[in-house]
């Protein structure tokens, strides 16, 4: 599974409780496009509800904040 940098962001996002509206805004993109981006993740994330989303948002953080720690 690859997310692209820009769906990394809208996860970000996602997970601070914005909605489709806020994240085109935030992103000056537009609201459709916002709203496509939550669906490829839902799609990419195979989960069924946004917030389902968040707990892949942490469990990512938590991936990349375990392999910067030295060992």
């Amino acid at each position: 599974m690859h997310l692209t940098v820009q769906e990394v962001r809208v996860l970000s996002l996602i997970a601070q409780g914005l909605t489709d509206r806020e994240i085109a805004a935030r992103l000056s993109v537009a609201f459709s496009t916002a709203r496509k981006h939550r669906e490829n993740l839902l799609r990419k994330l195979q989960a069924k509800k946004s917030t389902a989303l968040v707990a892949h948002h942490f469990a990512l953080m938590q991936f990349q904040s375990e392999r910067r720690l030295p060992r």
